[in-house]
């Protein structure tokens, strides 16, 4: 399913409790993190993960991120185990090397994800969430929540450091990111898949 593909990039989180902030407040928070965003136009970073599970335990990953605008985003991750997240066009694409199987899927399957935010201006997204800042950045909660209840981004100036997504399942994934970078090589979007990979075609699935 695409929920488990989307699970390794965007982990995992506690339920969160949807916003009650007045319609105007969301608004005035929503276009300022539009405009902050929308002033990143790329950036590249190592990160760690930490994955807190309902029931306490936890494993911890390790890799690279790097977006660019307009729809550019690649998670990937490195130990223990290597797989590639990314995107291409209007498709997402995951890559497992230890069973050799290319994945494909559409955006559409995947609407209700916030890190798609990162990289777009698309009214249709935004309309998905709401959006309250704090301390040290934006907690944004989905009206609809699926998988993803909640995401909340930490900003130091005007990059991204931290991560922190709440999922249905009760767990909590956090990446933290180090050696930020405010830009974003085309070579860092480049994946080689073996010509023998199985590809798994999703596109048309619902």
């Amino acid at each position: 399913m695409l929920s488990n593909f989307l699970t390794r990039f965007l982990g995992a989180a506690a339920v969160a409790a949807a916003l009650a902030t007045p319609l105007c407040a969301v608004a005035s928070d929503a276009d300022d993190l539009r405009a902050k965003l929308s002033g990143l136009t790329a950036m590249s970073a190592d990160f760690t993960a930490t994955v807190v599970k309902k029931d306490g335990s936890q494993n911890v990953s390790s890799g690279k991120l790097a977006l660019k605008r307009p729809d550019r985003l690649i998670l990937h991750t490195l130990d223990p185990d290597e797989t590639v997240l990314w995107t291409r066009g209007e498709e997402i694409c995951f890559f497992d090397p230890f069973v050799n199987q290319l994945s494909l899927y559409s955006k559409s399957q995947s609407a209700d994800s916030p890190f798609l935010l990162l990289t777009s201006s698309d009214k249709k997204i935004w309309d998905r969430y709401e959006i309250k800042k704090t301390q040290n950045g934006y907690l944004l909660a989905s009206k609809k929540p699926r998988d993803v209840v909640s995401l909340e981004l930490t900003f130091d100036g005007s990059a991204v450091s931290s991560l922190k997504l709440a999922m249905k399942d009760g767990s909590v994934n956090t990446y933290a990111l180090k050696a930020v970078r405010l830009e974003a090589p085309d070579s860092a979007f480049d994946v080689k898949i073996p010509e023998d990979a199985e590809v798994d075609d999703e596109r048309g699935a619902k």
